[in-house]
């Protein structure tokens, strides 16, 4: 089966996205990585996440009895309609990211 891939740039970051054909869908379905064990950013540092992942303490709603995930996040922008990954762009966030990339590096 042929090997296929979705191809994403935005905000100065690169991803390359391995597909995987789905039987029961009947279609190719991306196949995301861990993005806690492989992290990325965009050109300004923003974390690139998973919408399904559990909110941080940060995470702001226009509805707080939602149950409370990055994609529903008012911070949270998605990279395409079709995608399940997007930017997290609340500040906190942002500076909690680069507070551990030190730690991490000393």
């Amino acid at each position: 089966m042929e090997k296929k891939s979705r191809h994403y740039e935005f905000e100065g970051a690169v991803l390359d996205m391995p597909m995987f054909y789905d039987e029961l869908a009947g279609r190719y379905i991306e196949e995301y990585r861990n993005f806690n064990e492989e992290p990325a950013w965009t050109a300004d540092g923003c974390p690139i996440m998973h919408s399904v992942e559990d909110a941080c303490t940060y995470g702001e709603w226009d509805e707080p009895s939602r149950c409370n995930t990055c994609g529903e996040c008012k911070f949270f922008k998605f990279i395409a309609q079709h995608s399940l990954l997007g930017v997290c762009r609340q500040k906190k966030q942002l500076w909690a990211n680069k507070i551990t990339e030190r730690g991490s590096n000393m």
